[in-house]
């Protein structure tokens, strides 16, 4: 049903007619081409770059008062058309699509993932501020070894009744503006086993175990591995999978040549794996107890992604190994340099910026040093830059257009 929220309906259109204009322009055009270039190898005209905010800083750039639409469906899709429009003011390198996307309705069977409630504790104090805002802790339902028994690998059935009444929903408000496209990934983010591993033991108690319980850590790394396994190839035999090939992901080599348009599988897709919950473990903990697990999952991509906020840099040799590896995350803990040298052109580099270092100095000084010396030391390969883990833009939301002409400054200088 159509929401009668007729101002919402009209913000949310003028919003999409803008984003579409946008997607058209050569402007955007030139932005994917960078993407494309340098996820296929290529050394792009200049490093990509682009701003990621967090929900805290989103909460500060474009608080919930600007909001105009009353209806829960079109203050979402206001929200999202507004937060793509500002990423375009700061002027990254963020890409916009010219469609809109609606998810396919995949239903997990039973409460929860794994069969297994995971409960967050918060501070007593906690109802003060906003949730989303305050600390908190697992409380694992996992207590004794003998409790692996109760988890229930997951099981997802296709909602195709629900997935069609949310694409006519959609049509019906946008349509004629922007195409609707049904998009489906396999949940979850990437080869995530270490995460759900700490949500169901506790992240302290699963280092411990490493351990005291090696063998019963193994048994539930296994368990978690053919679980998800098993999710990856209900997707792909529902035919519900799309291509991820694109915005920042875009690149030449996916989908495989013998791809079939109306059935992507999963080597058709990019996938993605990280290790931060592993941070403080040796690289021989690492390759035992999470890499050889990880590794079945990553395989069935046609290219993975590997990194987030952990320092990998006593650990390339084993992220290397993975054979379908193509883009190597490089955190502020990693050291660049080290990384060069292991990987030459043959990987393109995502080097992370430290967040703190640009919301909170006083001028940017420092962070273009730190740019020149970074693009001088990769010079020859394929790097992009990530600006992400924001929570606050230090009340200064200028700050951000700032870094980002200033990353595109130096990147051309040193591209020369």
């Amino acid at each position: 049903m159509m929401p009668s929220d007729a101002k919402g309906r009209a913000t949310v259109r003028e919003l999409a007619q803008r984003v579409a204009e946008l997607a058209q322009t050569s402007e955007n055009r030139a932005r994917r081409q960078l993407w494309c270039d340098v996820n296929s190898l290529r050394r792009p005209e200049r490093p990509p770059i682009v701003c990621h905010p967090g929900s805290g800083a989103w909460n500060e750039i474009l608080p919930a008062s600007v909001l105009v639409a009353a209806d829960p469906f079109l203050r979402g899709l206001e929200y999202q058309f507004r937060k793509s429009l500002h990423k375009w003011e700061i002027g990254d390198d963020t890409v916009l699509e010219p469609w809109v996307t609606v998810p396919t309705v995949m239903r997990l069977e039973g409460q929860s993932l794994w069969g297994l409630p995971v409960t967050h504790i918060r501070p007593e104090d906690a109802s003060t501020v906003t949730p989303t805002r305050t600390a908190w802790r697992y409380e694992p339902p996992i207590k004794e070894e003998s409790d692996i028994d109760r988890i229930v690998l997951p099981r997802y059935h296709h909602d195709r009744e629900a997935t069609q009444t949310n694409l006519e929903r959609m049509n019906g408000l946008l349509g004629d503006l922007l195409p609707v496209r049904e998009t489906c990934a396999v949940p979850g983010p990437g080869a995530w086993l270490h995460g759900w591993a700490t949500q169901l033991r506790g992240v302290e108690q699963l280092l411990f175990d490493l351990m005291d319980r090696p063998q019963w850590v193994h048994r539930l790394m296994r368990t978690l591995m053919d679980g998800h396994l098993g999710v990856m190839e209900q997707f792909e035999q529902a035919g519900v999978l799309t291509l991820n090939n694109v915005n920042l992901m875009a690149c030449d080599d996916l989908p495989q040549p013998d791809s079939d348009p109306q059935l992507v599988r999963l080597k058709d897709l990019w996938g993605r794996g990280e290790s931060q919950e592993f941070q403080g473990v040796s690289p021989a903990q690492h390759e035992e107890f999470l890499l050889q697990y990880q590794k079945p999952i990553l395989e069935r991509s046609g290219l993975s992604f590997y990194g987030c906020c952990e320092d990998l840099t006593n650990k390339i040799p084993l992220i290397l190994s993975i054979p379908n590896l193509r883009r190597f995350v490089c955190s502020p803990w990693t050291d660049l340099g080290t990384l060069v040298d292991a990987v030459g052109d043959r990987y393109c580099i995502e080097w992370r910026q430290k967040a703190t270092d640009v919301a909170y100095a006083p001028d940017l000084s420092a962070v273009r040093k730190h740019l020149v010396d970074g693009f001088e030391r990769a010079r020859g390969g394929c790097l992009m830059v990530v600006l992400q883990e924001l929570e606050t833009v230090n009340h200064n939301p200028r700050r951000l257009r700032d870094w980002a002409a200033l990353a595109k400054e130096v990147g051309s200088a040193c591209s020369g």
